[in-house]
Parts: C-alpha cells; structure tokens; sequence
C-alpha cells in the first residue's frame, strides 16, 4: 500500500495533488485544517502478485454474511457529501460492524458518528461568551434570539451585543427582540469598545455577541469581523445554511475557522432535506455541533445535537 500525505490551501486543491499522485482509486485515510491549510492522508493499494501451490485452494467467504454497508452508502450518498467524507463515516461504521455485527444501522452509524464528532450542547459551553459568526442571510440574528430565549427560560442572565454596523435593520431587530425578552442590548462599533465591555461583564451568566455577514472569499469584508474576533476569548460560533452548496461550505467554513470558530449550528434545517455540507465541513474543519436551527419559532426553534440525532437525519 502506498500511503502519502498532501498539503493545501483548500479541499479542492488537496483533492487535485490525490488525483494527480495516486489516482481516482486512492482512499482518503484522514483529513484536518492545521492554521487554514488542509492536511489529507491518502493511500493507494498496489497489485501485488501471488503464487499459489497447486494444492492450495481458495475459501470464498460471503462477506455480506458479516456486514453489508449498502444501505449506509446509499444515504450518505443521497446527502452530497464529500466523497471523502463519505468514506470516512463508511470506514468508522465498518469498524463499529466488526464489534457489533448484530447491531442496526441506525445503531452502527450512531456508534461511528460518535467516534468520529464532538457534539456540545448550546447552553453548556465552558465559554459563557458566544460570538456568532456567517455569511449574510445565515441567519445568525435569528439564531442568537433563539438562544436568548432559552437562556431567560433556563433563568439565566444575558445580554445581547451587536457590532453589525452595516445592516442597521439586524441591530433594530435584535433590540426589539431583546426588549420582548427584558434582556439587556447594546451596540459597539469599534472592537476596543467590545473588549472594554467584556472586561467588565461578569454579571452576566450569557453574552451573545453578533457580527457582520461577510463575504469569506472577499478579504476586504473579511477584515470586518477579524478585528472583533481578535479581542474576544470565547466560543466562536459559524451559523450556516444547511442547504448551502457542499464545496462552498467548506472553502467558506475554512476562512471562519481561521477567525477562531470551533462550533457550528446549522440553520434551515427544517427547509433542506439533504445535510452533506454540514457532514462536510464538520469533517473537514474538525467543527463541534452545537445545536441546529430546526424551526422559525423563535421560542423552540433550536434544538440541541447528537449522534443519534445526525443519524437519524441521515438515515431518515
């Protein structure tokens, strides 16, 4: 077997040294974003030629007798993933099938998926400050009322800081939202006054901050919430529409993960029927899932994530 490893600035590009080296039958073995730039392992079986004596005979085994991954690879492949990651869910499920050959498919995929992912719950985070991150659209305002909503049922103190100045229309959202709730709301322009402010916010058990939608692949608009991510130590969250094109999401999700981001909740999920951009880039990007937004109630519309529960949107 001929094992390689590859290094470049996108998926794409890492996907193209494979091809180009080893071929379209070379098995990705693992992938991670190390500083921005994709890491892929890859390998390749050589042929090899064996003698055999001629009173040597061949034991066929039905291999199916043992696991039949057919079903699995059919619903990863209805979502759209990369193959990649199709591959490596497939890889973990076989090794989950070798120890258990008994257990369901919605049991074997949990098992893998659990193996594979972090899942952290919303409101359990270690960070009690939040800063939500996505393009425009992807619904981060949205997402942070929800979570402001859960956090005053739950009992828990919170504020909600804007530092959009570019839609003034998502601050006057927020506040309004922010007023139903009695939730405190406040606005900075600047990143040293967002850093003034957190210095000074131990009174709240939860701060959720929302920043500008940006255009990740335009380094001007990038440069808007950079400087906001730089002065805050927290959980930084990627907001994505789970309908989003797969490759777009993952080259998009890369540019976040530079910024700091290490969570992600997924939006629209109950308007998209297939999720290969969220396995894809939690894969990828090495994301936990946080929760996910699965309705437009904004009492009830984010729901927390596990394996069982990914698996269950897969197999469904």
């Amino acid at each position: 077997m001929k094992i390689k490893n590859f290094i470049a600035d996108t998926m794409n590009e890492a996907m193209q040294q494979v091809r180009e080296e080893l071929g379209g039958d070379a098995v990705i073995l693992s992938s991670q974003t190390v500083e921005g730039r994709v890491h892929l392992t890859a390998a390749l079986d050589e042929e090899t030629d064996f003698e055999f004596r001629e009173d040597d005979t061949a034991e066929i085994i039905d291999t199916k007798a043992y696991f039949d991954e057919t079903s699995l690879r059919e619903a990863l492949r209805y979502h759209g993933a990369l193959e990649m990651v199709e591959q490596h869910i497939l890889a973990s499920c076989r090794e989950v099938m070798r120890s258990s050959p008994a257990a369901k498919d919605t049991e074997i995929l949990t098992a893998a998926l659990k193996k594979l992912y972090r899942f952290t719950p919303l409101l359990r985070f270690d960070h009690r400050v939040q800063m939500f991150m996505g393009t425009p659209g992807s619904g981060k305002s949205t997402a942070i009322a929800k979570v402001a909503t859960q956090a005053k049922l739950k009992g828990v103190k919170c504020v909600i800081v804007s530092t959009d100045n570019v839609r003034a229309g998502a601050n006057r959202q927020l506040e309004a939202f922010a007023g139903i709730l009695n939730t405190d709301f406040v606005f900075f322009k600047e990143a040293k006054e967002l850093y003034r402010f957190l210095q000074n916010s131990e009174n709240y058990g939860l701060v959720l901050i929302d920043t500008p939608g940006i255009n990740p692949f335009i380094a001007k608009e990038a440069d808007k919430v950079a400087a906001f991510a730089d002065c805050a130590k927290c959980a930084k969250i990627l907001t994505l529409d789970a309908g989003r094109n797969v490759y777009e999401a993952v080259e998009g999700a890369e540019v976040f993960a530079g910024f700091g981001v290490r969570y992600l909740l997924p939006t629209r999920l109950d308007l998209t029927r297939r999720i290969g951009s969220i396995l894809s880039v939690i894969d990828c990007c090495g994301f936990s899932l946080c929760a996910a937004s699965v309705s437009s109630s904004i009492a009830s519309g984010v729901a927390p994530v596990d394996a069982a529960s990914l698996a269950g949107l897969i197999l469904a």
